[in-house]
């Protein structure tokens, strides 16, 4: 269950998200934040992602440690995207 899903049940439970819906969603905003990339970078990463044959640590040491498309990212953050694509947010910027 996704912390989505939990806040639309306890809407439609209850009517309204209250008390359990705002500690879901500062759960959320701990362990499921929203990862901001653009466009391009969300792209590189998921081609990564799909060529099975590499794993994080061959992405990180292309891209990830000092390369411009991702300097803005830590090591953490690149992580969560690389487990939880769906975090990903694609920005303008």
């Amino acid at each position: 269950m996704t912390f989505e899903e939990a806040i639309e049940i306890i809407e439609e439970v209850d009517g309204e998200i209250g008390a359990i819906g705002y500690i879901i969603n500062k759960l959320q905003e701990t362990y499921a934040p929203k990862i901001k990339m653009t466009f391009e970078q969300k792209d590189g990463l998921m081609q990564f992602l799909d060529e099975s044959d590499f794993g994080f640590k061959t992405f990180w040491i292309c891209f990830g440690s000092g390369a411009n498309l991702y300097k803005e990212f830590s090591e953490k953050e690149l992580m969560l995207a690389w487990l939880h694509p769906e975090l990903i947010e694609v920005t303008d910027d």
